[in-house]
């Protein structure tokens, strides 16, 4: 059977993502993964191919384009944008489409307005992709919380709850390390932050803990890696960094290749995760970086909300803390004195959850049994 997966913004080759939604798919199809940047790749399955990204619209018509030339049985939608192609192409080539939903997408789009007309901006958004997904034969979910908001009370759709857990093992290999990442690479860190640079994802929360926490411990290293996504929060944040006097234990780097991520997650000794719980999207996700903190053996110190306490602390991988600054740097003071003994303990308990339960394979079954239920149909 031929599946195409497409996007309009996510690498052929971003290993967290949708080619590890191709890698095993390829176990027993054909697939095609179409997107707007990344490598190309003609020779083995999963196939990668790049189309011209100048513009949006052009993007959308020539992932419609490629799809029409490969005529497959599947399609699989990943952005709402990339559901116009299964809408135009659906009645002449016949395939099935699948609505693979990684996102707060309303939430998200709702967050640009003022806050008085992000309501109506919810609302309107959702109600446009719920028009717009009814060409789906089936949604997959990063989440319940994203499948309930999408479909309700409506069982007649296939649908598939499929958490983006990292592949077992995922850190476990040997790369080259490209000269940006040499001196890092000679370091040892205490923290690390993977993720996006904002306000909502505890950039700033992040610094003032610090400067609670190094009268204490002065040798304190911390390692931020992630994007700004405006320059005003870059500039407060390295006005942050001199305010507080953090230059000699902050180190920033900017993005790099996910499969990169381990090489610098194998030198930290704790993952971060202060999220605003205000902000729903952050507080009903479980981000992929705090799975891929665990799967490197690196216990969690995070926000205490229901999600995360069922995760962290109901598995001893970590520590939750209120959303307030002395009390996350009483949570990360409480990490850093554990013994080695107790450590490498916790250290261990994240393995071990990751090999046994928070890992991409153990979703694959439910998978297949949805593919292969809508190929037979």
């Amino acid at each position: 059977m031929k599946i195409c997966i497409v996007s309009n913004s996510h690498p052929t080759n971003d290993v967290r993502l949708y080619y590890k939604l191709a890698m095993s798919l390829a176990k027993q199809n054909e697939v095609y993964l179409i997107t707007t940047n990344g490598i190309v790749n003609n020779t083995r399955n999963p196939y990668q191919i790049v189309v011209d990204a100048s513009s949006r619209r052009l993007a959308i018509w020539l992932l419609g384009k490629k799809v029409k030339e490969l005529k497959p049985e599947i399609i699989i939608c990943v952005e709402p944008l990339t559901l116009l192609i299964a809408w135009i192409l659906k009645k002449k080539l016949k395939f099935k489409v699948v609505f693979d939903v990684h996102e707060f997408f309303a939430l998200s789009f709702s967050e640009r307005f003022p806050r008085l007309l992000r309501f109506p901006a919810y609302l309107f958004y959702q109600l446009f992709l719920k028009q717009l997904m009814k060409i789906a034969d089936a949604v997959f979910t990063v989440n319940q919380e994203i499948c309930n908001q999408l479909l309700g009370r409506n069982k007649r759709k296939p649908s598939l709850v499929l958490p983006n857990y990292p592949v077992k093992n995922v850190w476990d290999y040997e790369c080259n390390i490209p000269g940006s990442l040499e001196q890092l690479c000679q370091m040892k860190f205490d923290f690390i932050y993977i993720g996006g640079l904002t306000e909502d994802r505890g950039i700033f929360k992040i610094l003032k803990v610090v400067s609670l926490l190094k009268h204490d411990f002065p040798f304190l290293k911390v390692l931020i890696l992630g994007k700004f996504f405006k320059t005003e929060t870059e500039k407060r944040f390295n006005q942050s960094i001199n305010d507080y006097n953090l230059n000699a234990i902050i180190y920033y780097q900017s993005w790099i290749p996910a499969e990169k991520i381990g090489l610098l997650l194998k030198r930290c000794r704790f993952g971060l995760w202060f999220f605003n719980p205000k902000n729903r999207r952050l507080r009903l996700s479980t981000p992929l970086k705090v799975l891929e903190y665990l799967s490197a053996g690196l216990p969690v110190i995070t926000i205490k909300t229901p999600l995360m306490k069922a995760l962290i602390e109901k598995n001893g991988v970590g520590i939750c803390s209120a959303y307030q600054s002395k009390a996350l740097a009483d949570a990360c003071a409480k990490m850093l004195k554990l013994s080695d003994d107790e450590y490498n303990a916790m250290s261990k308990k994240c393995l071990e959850l990751s090999e046994n339960k928070y890992n991409w394979e153990a979703m694959e079954p439910e998978l297949f049994t949805v593919i292969n239920g809508l190929s037979n149909k």
